[in-house]
């Protein structure tokens, strides 16, 4: 299999994608939703077929989904997006579906893309190996929204890599794609949206930045609408200043406040939340979920409560204590997994869960959190944090800089 250099002036490579309109995408629908928005975002196709299967939890139920983001984000023109069953299990049966498709719909198969990143191992093969023999481009798009293409042109497969830019989709409302995303649960409560205001866009950013890291409140630079808890809560600051400062590093906009209700079903109407969702975003071509607490961990009750105890307490007294420590310790790392079970749904494999914390957390939640990809973020670091993990291959800034110096100066300290 040739593979044709990535230059726009090599007459022998495939088209580039941006003069590939109007045209029609076949896409193999599945569970994770992004490599249907970001292609569809990116290519901007006149029509598109969802292509799922009839497994309803893993694609056709998503599928439905999607057709109806799609529908209500007019990503596709309206009346453009079509859902058509196929095949999961039966390879000749899945290109004859595909050869149907295009009669029954009159498909100008030189004006077709297929998208054959969904779906399972059998499905993909299928639909590639049909767009092969029909003379149609298609392509799959990687984590790290690579998309690699495939031509077929005079006996021979070309190819061709292309970098997907996943800032396409930033301005997508965060709260449509999570109900895309969600499968057991359905939103009991969309919460507030929240946006800087003038004054929250005219501050310079050295002033702003400044109050966030001395904790001031900025909540008075936010333009909020929608609802929340009629009664203020104490971590309500943090979760504002938070958002403030995703949104002066360049988020267009942050949803706080949602709810989460398990799905209703025939018969059974379901009212209750069983989660919360801080805040949320969309950046990059994936869901951000922000989890903010701004107490102490509560394995500290246990050293303040010793300070009013007798100096000496028995064995047991002692014992008691430190299990009542341990067991606290355990809970923070029980509140994580919940926060990953929330974003394993909410976001999709894609998903991103941060943790804002006010204090410290044990080595051992922390190790947790890194062996699951939870991100950790100190109260006090909410704009040098924030910053690197929105803009992972920026430089580092000169107060980054200064900080690991400092960091290293005090490792290198004899103990």
């Amino acid at each position: 299999m040739p593979c044709v250099p990535n230059s726009p002036n090599d007459p022998s490579s495939p088209s580039d994608s941006s003069n590939l309109s109007p045209m029609t995408l076949l896409t193999l629908a599945s569970r994770q939703i992004w490599p249907q928005v970001l292609t569809v975002a990116h290519l901007k196709p006149q029509r598109l077929f969802l292509l799922p299967s009839d497994d309803a939890q893993e694609s056709r139920g998503p599928a439905q989904r999607l057709k109806r983001f799609f529908d209500h984000t007019q990503l596709v023109p309206p009346g453009g997006s079509r859902l058509e069953l196929i095949p999961h299990d039966h390879f000749n049966a899945l290109e004859q579906r595909f050869d149907d498709l295009a009669a029954q719909h009159r498909l100008n198969l030189g004006q077709c893309l297929l998208n054959f990143t969904g779906g399972n191992k059998l499905m993909a093969t299928a639909a590639f190996r049909w767009a092969a023999k029909r003379s149609v481009r298609s392509f799959y798009l990687e984590r790290g929204n690579t998309l690699t293409w495939f031509e077929p042109r005079d006996g021979e497969l070309l190819t061709r890599t292309e970098h997907l830019n996943g800032h396409l989709t930033d301005t997508l409302n965060a709260v449509d794609l999570l109900r895309c995303q969600l499968d057991a649960s359905e939103l009991e409560r969309p919460g507030q949206t929240l946006t800087l205001n003038n004054r929250g866009r005219a501050m310079p950013e050295a002033e702003f930045y400044k109050r966030a890291d001395n904790g001031n409140p900025l909540q008075e630079c936010l333009a909020v609408t929608g609802e929340a808890d009629h009664e203020s809560k104490a971590g309500d600051p943090l979760e504002f200043n938070a958002a403030a400062v995703l949104l002066k590093l360049g988020v267009p906009r942050v949803h706080r406040s949602l709810r989460l209700k398990v799905k209703s079903s025939r018969g059974v109407s379901s009212r209750r939340p069983h989660a919360e969702i801080d805040l949320l975003f969309n950046w990059h071509g994936r869901l951000w979920l922000v989890d903010c607490k701004d107490r102490l961990p509560a394995e500290n009750l246990v050293p303040a409560l010793r300070r009013h105890l007798p100096q000496t307490l028995n064995a047991q007294a002692n014992e008691l204590l430190q299990r009542i420590q341990d067991e606290l310790t355990i809970g923070q790392t029980k509140v994580l997994k919940e926060d990953l079970l929330a974003v394993r749904e909410a976001g999709g494999l894609l998903g991103t869960v941060v943790c804002v914390r006010k204090a410290d957390l044990p080595e051992e939640v922390k190790q947790f959190a890194a062996h699951n990809d939870i991100r950790l973020v100190a109260k006090n670091d909410l704009v040098e944090a924030f910053r690197a993990l929105l803009y992972p291959d920026r430089p580092p800034t000169p107060a980054a800089l200064s900080t690991l110096v400092v960091h290293f100066h005090r490792a290198a300290e004899p103990r």
